[in-house]
């Protein structure tokens, strides 16, 4: 973060007590101690789902619709305001077959196409992003998550931290020491999210993120079409993974007296789609994509290009709140 303004700054040995700061994101207060590089990463395509989702229709004097980029600009603002972040990556899909599809046919089979109050927002939402100084990362053949997997471990190896921030429970395989996942979700009708570490996690699943991906080759994902072993629900897989370890530590043992005939035979039967489950599960940390963390951290707001944006969506309220008024055209 780059220092503008400060009321009181101590520094000593990378401690900052108070600060005031200003960067590309915005300004802002915070205090404590900020030893490493914060990188925050977001799975566009999540996000802009819960935001269309979670505001009604919004359309601009013209009738363009502008709910889904209005909520996702509400969300980046609350997690700017979370995290701090040094830099921003924003990972969408791309509407191609991934190499998913060629391991199993059916992934994701059933699943209902965009609206198209919705697909005209996303072009509108990258727009907005990328003037804003965010870098938005795309991959044929892979998903969004496996840019955020791949996104996270390079940031580990260059001993920066990430916070992923998505409203899929697929990403908490992520989660480990360097890497912090927020988790959005609905309750009771509110948006509510959870920030999940090592911690968090084991509190609500009795295992570690690594494992997670085991629990889903047993019980299958309904909502990508994963098949899991049929028969097995999620009690049972948590209660087998929390026995056996893995997946590999379940079939190890499928012979103990600790696993009841009938679940043997379920497992026995559906060995080769527990396997095949787990892969299609499994989030992919190597894609091709390039990261430059110096250039992530160093890219700016054009802010000619978000005022000509916020004016063509008639977000005048964002337009005060970075400054925009005055920026010639």
């Amino acid at each position: 973060m780059g220092l503008v303004e400060m009321t009181v700054e101590i520094v000593y040995n990378n401690l900052c007590v108070i600060i005031i700061t200003y960067n590309r994101f915005g300004a802002g207060f915070y205090s404590g101690r900020k030893e490493t590089v914060l990188i925050l990463v977001i799975d566009g395509n999540s996000i802009l789902n819960r935001a269309f989702y979670g505001i009604r229709l919004l359309t601009t004097k013209q009738g363009l619709p502008i709910n889904g980029v209005f909520g996702f600009l509400q969300i980046l603002n609350s997690l700017q305001d979370q995290v701090h972040p040094d830099g921003i990556v924003v990972a969408f899909d791309l509407p191609d077959k991934t190499f998913r599809h060629t391991l199993y046919t059916e992934y994701k089979a059933g699943r209902k196409g965009m609206p198209e109050e919705l697909a005209v927002q996303l072009p509108l939402t990258k727009e907005v992003l990328e003037a804003m100084g965010c870098t938005l990362l795309t991959c044929p053949g892979w998903e969004a998550d496996d840019i955020l997997g791949t996104v996270a471990r390079k940031a580990a190896e260059a001993g920066e931290d990430c916070v992923i921030a998505t409203g899929d429970r697929d990403s908490l395989q992520l989660v480990s020491p360097r890497t912090k996942v927020r988790l959005a979700y609905t309750k009771m009708g509110r948006p509510e999210s959870t920030l999940f570490d090592m911690d968090k996690f084991y509190e609500e699943y009795k295992t570690t993120p690594d494992h997670l991906v085991d629990l889903k080759a047993l019980m299958g994902d309904s909502s990508d079409n994963i098949p899991g072993v049929p028969g097995i629900g999620e009690k049972t897989a948590v209660d087998l993974i929390s026995r056996f370890g893995s997946l590999d530590g379940v079939y190890e043992n499928l012979s103990s007296s600790d696993i009841k005939a009938g679940v043997r035979a379920k497992l026995e039967a559906g060995r080769e789609m527990a396997y095949l489950s787990r892969e299609l599960a499994t989030i992919r940390c190597d894609a091709p994509i390039e990261v430059d963390f110096e250039a992530i951290k160093a890219k700016q707001m054009d802010r000619q290009a978000l005022r000509a944006l916020f004016i063509k969506l008639e977000f005048f309220k964002f337009m005060s709140k970075y400054g925009l008024e005055k920026v010639e055209a």
